[in-house]
């Protein structure tokens, strides 16, 4: 059952992500021809469209950056989401961290979030993490992002790459047999095809 909830919360994540639309994905900013990234504003969207995505018969909680200070058994974290039934530990389902593309320059931000994910998968008991970075350098993913994805040694964690506002993010991260998506670095312009026969079963 928790696999089947992960994978739904997976699908309803991309749906969410599809209705983002261009300010919250990048901020225009007064006297400046360029919009830019700003991690909270898209964040506080991706939390509304993801709740309502998930509905209300969904039996976990959807809970935004949740402080552990103080908590009897996880060290003080805090995640962008973490979905959960609320005061028990045996119902945590997942936990996902963002962050735009501009953190190519600043890896540390990235590793200390994929640490953040490892740490409540091996010592808070969660069942997966998603790690969703949004955003395009020129159409594509950075390099030296694309080489911290690849050097992610743990199963639980999917990378989603959400390239376009308006656009369902790719699943670009993902060695666990049960997530079963279309699997691949590509540009969304490029036409080679996905490194995996599995499909993604989002329309």
């Amino acid at each position: 059952m928790i696999e089947q909830d992960f994978q739904y919360l997976i699908e309803s994540l991309i749906k969410a992500a599809e209705n983002m639309d261009a300010h919250y994905f990048q901020l225009p900013i007064a006297e400046r021809d360029d919009p830019i990234y700003r991690e909270r504003v898209y964040c506080y969207e991706l939390y509304h469209q993801l709740r309502c995505m998930l509905g209300n018969n969904f039996p976990y909680k959807l809970c935004g950056e949740v402080d552990k200070k103080g908590h009897p058994i996880i060290r003080d974290v805090k995640p962008d989401f973490i979905i959960h039934k609320p005061g028990d530990m045996k119902y945590n389902l997942a936990a996902i961290e963002v962050k735009p593309v501009t953190v190519k320059g600043r890896l540390d931000r990235l590793r200390k979030d994929l640490n953040t994910l490892k740490y409540l998968l091996n010592e808070a008991g969660y069942y997966g993490a998603i790690m969703l970075i949004y955003g395009n350098d020129n159409g594509d993913l950075p390099e030296n992002i694309k080489q911290e994805i690849e050097n992610i040694d743990d199963s639980r964690i999917v990378v989603l790459w959400h390239y376009e506002p308006n656009k369902k993010p790719k699943i670009i991260k993902v060695t666990s047999p049960n997530i079963r998506y279309a699997v691949c670095f590509r540009s969304p312009k490029c036409s080679a095809k996905p490194r995996t026969s599995h499909t993604p079963d989002v329309k």
